[in-house]
């Protein structure tokens, strides 16, 4: 595993090394010793996967708040995704800037996702698999987020959106939270 440092603070993209025979790859995901030596403490507490279908469709913007901020690690396993971080953490220097990268099932990377950042993806290809590692237990009190297309981050999309979930129609706007002032003040 080599670990990128991404524009995000505390964010990487990690490349995996990829073993190749005649039988396909063999990669490793995770590494207990690999991750703290790069400054992450990260113990995982859950997977999840996500199928989704439709190119255009769209999850996100998701996180989880105190005190069960959530880090993740995503990887695309089956098609091609955008992965989206917006950094909601007020105490960082790169606080409401979002960065986004293309994940697909042949490009061997997948990226660490600090907790206090919110997450979404939209989909590239006809379907998509999307495996997290999660830094926490999902907690439905603490579960929240904020709509895609949310001015205080501008977030440029590549697709139109296809699909989108109502729960992430109905999330409020970052304007509507005492957050959007702060975004402001830094002056992103």
């Amino acid at each position: 595993m080599e670990f990128e440092p991404l524009p995000i603070d505390g964010a990487r993209l990690v490349h995996l090394t990829a073993y190749r025979d005649e039988r396909g790859t063999f990669a490793r995901v995770w590494c207990s010793r690999k991750f703290p030596e790069q400054g992450i403490t990260f113990d995982p507490k859950q997977g999840n996967l996500s199928m989704t279908h439709g190119r255009g469709s769209l999850r996100g913007m998701h996180f989880q708040r105190e005190p069960m901020l959530d880090a993740k690690i995503v990887r695309c396993t089956v098609g091609a995704i955008y992965d989206v971080i917006a950094d909601l953490r007020d105490n960082s220097p790169t606080f409401g800037r979002w960065y986004a990268h293309e994940l697909t099932e042949t490009s061997n990377c997948m990226l660490y996702i600090p907790p206090g950042c919110a997450h979404g993806f939209q989909v590239l290809s006809e379907r998509c698999a999307v495996e997290y590692l999660m830094g926490e237990f999902y907690s439905p009190d603490l579960s929240d987020g904020f709509r895609y297309d949310d001015p205080a981050f501008g977030i440029q999309w590549p697709l139109a959106v296809k699909t989108i979930s109502d729960r992430d129609l109905a999330w409020p706007a970052i304007a509507t939270r005492a957050l959007a002032s702060a975004i402001d003040a830094a002056g992103r």
